[in-house]
C-alpha cells in the first residue's frame, strides 16, 4: 500500500511549526559555545589537562583535545606539493543474509593512483574478497563486522599502493574516519573479531609510516561534536567530571556550528587529538589527530573534517601537502565540493544489485556441480522476489 500521505502532511506540518522555537534555542547554544570557544582560545594546556583528567574517570568519553595551536587560529591555504602521489580507496560490500539462497558476503575494494599536474593517467585497481559462511563452523558475520573486514581492507591496499609509488610525498585517502570504528559489543566472539581487525588495521598504518607516507580520513558533512564536548568538558565543575556523559550543556551544537563561519574559504582550523576509548592502541606516531577544513567559497562554506596520524600532524610539510591536495581536490568536480580522488574510488568499488545477483548464481551453479544442494532463500524472501517480479 502506498504512504498514508494526509497523515505524512499533518506530521510534517506539526514538526515544522516547532522548528522556529527549536533554532532559536539553538542558536542561543551555539553562541554561547562560540563565546566558550574564545575564552578558551589560549587555554590549551589547561583544557587538554581537563579533558584527560575526565577521561581518567570515565575511559568511554569521547572528546576534542587541543594540541599546541590556539582553539580558534586558522590556518590558510599553503602551496600544493610538486610531484606528489596521490592514492584513494573506498569499499563496497554484498552483506550477508540468512535469507538469500546462499550466505556469502563479499567485500570489493577499488582504489585509484594519480600524479596531480603530470598529464599521466591515472591507474585504477579493483580487489575482490568473497567469503562463504554456508558450511562454516563460526556462520556469518554481522554487518559491523563485515564493515570492519572492508575498512581495513582498505587501508591494506592504500599501504601495498604506497609501496610501489615512484613520487613523493605520497598522500592516501579514505572515506571516513581514520580511526576504526567498533569494540563496543559485549559479544565475545565479535570482541575478539575487532581486536584483530585493529591489529591488522594499525600494521598497515605502521606500514604507511615506515614508507613516509601521508594518510587521511576525510569526513564529509561531518556531525560530530568532538571539540563541543570538550568545552562543555571546561565548563564543568572538576568535582562533577565524573558525570560528563550525562551532562550535554551544549547538546544539539555541532563542531560545524563552530567553526563554519571562522574559516574562510580553504583554511584550516586548529589540530586537535582525539580522545575515545580506543585512542591507546594508537601509540606515538599513530595518535589520532584531526582538523576541520573550509573546502567551499566564501558565499558558501562547506566543512570537511579530517584525521589524520601524528607522524602527519606533527610534520609541517607533510600536513601543508594534505592541506592543499585536499582543496585541489575538491576543486576538480566544479560546485560539488568532494574529492574527486575518492569520488573515483567510490565509482570503482561500488557493486550493483545486477552483480550481487550475477555471484549468487555462479555460487549457486559450482554448489550444484559439487552435488550440494542449497536450502534457497527464505519464503520471506521469495516472496519478496515474486512480490518484485510482479512490480
Amino acid at each position: 500500500m502506498p504512504l498514508d500521505f494526509l497523515a505524512v502532511k499533518q506530521q510534517i506540518k506539526e514538526i515544522v511549526a516547532g522548528a522556529p522555537a527549536e533554532l532559536a534555542r539553538l542558536q542561543a547554544l551555539r553562541q554561547k559555545a562560540g563565546e566558550l570557544l574564545e575564552h578558551n582560545a589560549e587555554e590549551q594546556e589547561a583544557l587538554r589537562a581537563k579533558v584527560e583528567l575526565a577521561a581518567a574517570q570515565d575511559s568511554w568519553l569521547r572528546s576534542a583535545k587541543p594540541t599546541t595551536e590556539a582553539l580558534t587560529h586558522s590556518f590558510p591555504r599553503p602551496p600544493a606539493p610538486d610531484g606528489a602521489t596521490l592514492i584513494a580507496a573506498d569499499g563496497s560490500q554484498i552483506s550477508p543474509s540468512r535469507h538469500e539462497a546462499v550466505n556469502y558476503f563479499l567485500i570489493n575494494v577499488g582504489a585509484i593512483t594519480m600524479l596531480p599536474g603530470s598529464g599521466q593517467a591515472p591507474e585504477t585497481l579493483t580487489r575482490s574478497q568473497l567469503h562463504f559462511a554456508e558450511y562454516t563452523a563460526t556462520g556469518s558475520l554481522s554487518e559491523e563486522q563485515v564493515g570492519l573486514e572492508r575498512d581495513k581492507a582498505e587501508r591494506v591496499l592504500l599501504a601495498e599502493l604506497a609501496a610501489a609509488a615512484s613520487a613523493n610525498p605520497v598522500i592516501t585517502l579514505t572515506d571516513g574516519p581514520l580511526e576504526l570504528w567498533g569494540g563496543r559489543s559485549r559479544d565475545v566472539e565479535e570482541q575478539s573479531h575487532f581486536q584483530q581487525s585493529l591489529v591488522d588495521y594499525l600494521k598497515a598504518l605502521e606500514e604507511l609510516h615506515s614508507l613516509g607516507g601521508i594518510t587521511a580520513g576525510y569526513v564529509d558533512k561531518p556531525r560530530a561534536d568532538l571539540v563541543v564536548r570538550a568545552l562543555e568538558i571546561a565548563m564543568t565543575e572538576q568535582d562533577k567530571l565524573g558525570d560528563i556523559r550525562k551532562l550535554r550543556p551544549l547538546r544539539g551544537v555541532t563542531d560545524n556550528d563552530l567553526f563554519k563561519g571562522r574559516l574562510g574559504p580553504g583554511e584550516r582550523s586548529a589540530l586537535f587529538a582525539i580522545q575515545s576509548h580506543l585512542a591507546p592502541k594508537y601509540a606515538g606516531p599513530l595518535g589520532l589527530h584531526f582538523f576541520y577544513l573550509n573546502v567551499g567559497s566564501a558565499e558558501k562554506p562547506w566543512l570537511a573534517r579530517v584525521e589524520l596520524p601524528a607522524w602527519v600532524a606533527e610534520d609541517a610539510p607533510q600536513l601543508d601537502a594534505l592541506h592543499a591536495s585536499l582543496l585541489a581536490q575538491c576543486e576538480v568536480l566544479g560546485g560539488l565540493r568532494y574529492p574527486y580522488a575518492l569520488h573515483r574510488a567510490h565509482e570503482i568499488a561500488v557493486v550493483i544489485r545486477e552483480e550481487k545477483e550475477q555471484v549468487t548464481q555462479m555460487l549457486l551453479a559450482e554448489l550444484q556441480a559439487q552435488g550440494i544442494e542449497s536450502s534457497g532463500p527464505s519464503q520471506k524472501q521469495a516472496a519478496k522476489d515474486l512480490e518484485g517480479r510482479r512490480r
